[in-house]
């Protein structure tokens, strides 16, 4: 149970935390969320302090109010998932436990600042913060997994040596590789066979020859034609019509790859 934390929510929330800081689009936001919060001054803010003092104030708290959110939501929400709660559903738990945090930062700056004390603060921002926390959470979700069907491309990395541990009879187009206990299922054409290896370290291994789509599969991108929504959720089709779906941790790198 240990290695599946650390390898499908923990590991992947830094990964995908690592992928959002690079993105100049991201810190943008943050600064134009800090900007308009300045300008309209929210929870009282817009009589105590002036514009600049406001805008300051604002643009400072974005950014920890923004990765405190991100982080909570998405941990959460993940394993909410692992329990097999409808992805919308983990979203929307996962949001509003991020309230709680996101909310009492507020109120300690609040605190701070204006000398307000820090429960009563908490309990009255509570309720917009939730309503906000839910919204920002599903339009973000929404921007990031559009729904249509992009066409995998054809995967031109060389042959990875690792595919020399199939059995010579199952020769070497693989397609598909699904995590049991402490072996894999390895699926050609030509048939399946059990080995007895790790699916963390064959993705590793495998690199740009397939990717990983959740935490039991694994597919080669020759096997996959699209990426598609089936009731808001994120699946991969592959040639022979069979659909896998795609764990919340493992999207943005499935929506890269078949990109």
């Amino acid at each position: 149970m240990g290695n599946v934390v650390n390898d499908t929510i923990l590991t992947e929330t830094l990964a995908e935390a690592r992928s959002l800081a690079n993105s100049g689009g991201l810190w943008a936001g943050l600064l134009g969320t800090g900007l308009l919060l300045g300008l309209t001054g929210p929870f009282g803010t817009f009589d105590d302090l002036s514009l600049p003092l406001r805008v300051a104030y604002w643009v400072t708290l974005s950014v920890p109010i923004y990765w405190v959110g991100f982080f909570t939501t998405f941990v959460i929400a993940c394993w909410c998932e692992a329990w097999n709660i409808g992805p919308r559903s983990s979203v929307f738990i996962g949001s509003l436990v991020a309230s709680l945090p996101i909310t009492l930062m507020i109120a300690l700056a609040h605190g701070f600042t204006f000398g307000a004390q820090p429960l009563p603060e908490m309990l009255r921002l509570l309720p917009y913060v939730s309503v906000i926390s839910v919204s920002v959470s599903f339009l973000t979700e929404a921007l990031a997994m559009p729904g249509n069907v992009q066409p995998a491309k054809q995967a031109l990395a060389k042959e990875p040596a690792w595919l020399e541990q199939l059995p010579a009879e199952l020769g070497r187009e693989l397609i598909l590789l699904q995590a049991q206990d402490h072996y894999l299922r390895a699926e050609t054409p030509k048939g399946e066979a059990l080995i007895r290896a790790r699916l963390q370290e064959a993705t590793e291994a495998l690199g740009s020859y397939g990717v990983r789509l959740h935490r039991s599969w694994w597919a080669a991108r020759h096997a996959i034609t699209g990426l598609a929504y089936r009731n808001g959720v994120p699946v991969v089709i592959l040639r022979d019509g069979r659909v896998l779906p795609v764990g919340r941790t493992y999207r943005r790198a499935v929506r890269t790859a078949l990109r």
